[in-house]
Parts: C-alpha cells; structure tokens; sequence
C-alpha cells in the first residue's frame, strides 16, 4: 500500500469515527457543555467571592459563549460531509475549501463582537483583587490543562 494511500485511509476513518462519535453524543454533549458551564459559573462565583451584578455578568458571559459553540457545532456537520467529498475527489477543489474557511471565519467575525462584550463586560465588574487572582490562575497554569489550584 502506498503511503499515500495509508494517509487517505487514516484521514477518512479518523473523520468517520469523529463523526460517528458526535452524532452519537449530539445533544447529550450539549446537555453536558450547559451543565459544565453551569458548573464553571458557581465555582467561579464562590473563588472569586463575585457580588449578583459580577454573577450575572459572568452568566452572561456563559450564555454567550455556549451561543457561540452551540452555533459553531450546528455548522460542524455540513463541514465534515464537505470534508470528505473534498478528500473523495479526484483533486483537491482548493475553491471550495477556502470557501469552506472563508465562511468558517465570517461566522467567527460575526460571534466575536457579542462574546468580546460580554468578556469585558464581566471584566469591567471586577475590582483589582479579583483581577489579580484570575491573572495569578493564567500565570500558574499557563499551557496546562487538568487540574490545578483551584482544584478543579
């Protein structure tokens, strides 16, 4: 077998497993993201000592980015059908995957406006201190994930 065509194959069966794999999770792995964030939300709120206006600015926040997400995935199965008629093809249709990105990005462009507010939204509402520990929680865990001193 060639080593291209291992390549090929490899791509096509890591597509379908991850297809199959969301389409199985669908929307228990949305109950679950709202449920984490949830989560997130009360952890942050007690660690931070965060006051109702800071709660509902966070929560905000949340609602935003699950908004974000939620939208992003609806687009995430036209994408990976795309995907594979792409890797299917005699050539590779460059057109089509640069419109694939292109429209990718504009949704991007057109999230990032309402999350960006939001962020600062919550931001503005904190006082120095509570800064000072979320700048201290980036610093200690910088390029980490898992577990840290927070204990989450």
């Amino acid at each position: 077998m060639k080593k291209s065509t291992k390549i090929t194959a490899v791509i096509v069966l890591a597509l379908g497993i991850a297809t199959t794999g969301g389409a199985y999770a669908g929307k228990k792995m949305s109950e679950q993201h709202e449920k984490k964030a949830a989560m997130a939300v009360s952890f942050i709120a007690y660690k931070l000592d965060l006051d109702t206006t800071q709660q509902q600015a966070l929560s905000a926040l949340k609602d935003q980015v699950l908004t974000a997400r939620s939208t992003m995935h609806e687009q995430m199965g036209s994408t990976q059908d795309d995907v594979r008629e792409l890797v299917a093809a005699e050539t590779f249709d460059q057109a089509k995957a640069l419109n694939m990105l292109n429209t990718k990005t504009a949704t991007v462009d057109t999230l990032a406006p309402e999350l960006v507010g939001a962020l600062g939204n919550f931001l503005d509402s904190l006082d120095a201190e509570q800064k000072a520990e979320i700048l201290d929680f980036m610093e200690s865990h910088h390029g980490k994930r898992g577990r840290g001193r927070w204990g989450h």
